[in-house]
């Protein structure tokens, strides 16, 4: 999307009272400060902090998801298109967690006793209006 249209995403959850969530990973492909973004943008549950494993990454970001009390989540990847591919490497199983906790959390035999929710992932597209990168769930 572009980041008029993430604005007017923005401004129709907000009006709607759907948590709006922002990730920030500053651009850059390490390891270590993608699972920093998600930590600090992101709820946890339990809490991670290490960046040794992408699945208890998965596990504590479904975790804290489940545990809003909202059936939508909006999650803005603000500076995705600044790593130098989504295709490969870390920022490629960074947005595959969260396409894939994303769809967890649509499954009712998954969630629980939790009901089940809708997690909305975008992200920005580059300045120049290209909206390849655009990966909403």
């Amino acid at each position: 999307m572009s980041v008029g249209e993430v604005e007017q995403v923005r401004a129709q959850a907000a009006q709607e009272g759907v948590p709006i969530l922002t990730l920030l990973t500053g651009g850059i492909d390490d390891r270590d400060r993608i699972f920093e973004g998600f930590r600090e943008g992101l709820p946890m549950d339990p809490p991670n902090y290490s960046s040794r494993s992408w699945e208890a990454l998965s596990d504590s970001l479904f975790g804290g998801l489940l545990k809003i009390e909202a059936s939508r989540v909006v999650i803005v990847w603000e500076d995705a298109l600044k790593h130098e591919s989504l295709d490969i490497g870390n920022p490629s199983e960074g947005l595959s967690i969260l396409e894939e906790v994303a769809d967890q959390l649509e499954n009712r035999h998954i969630t629980g006793e939790f009901a089940p929710k809708v997690v909305s992932v975008i992200v920005i597209s580059d300045e120049c209006g290209n909206d390849q990168g655009n990966d909403e769930k």
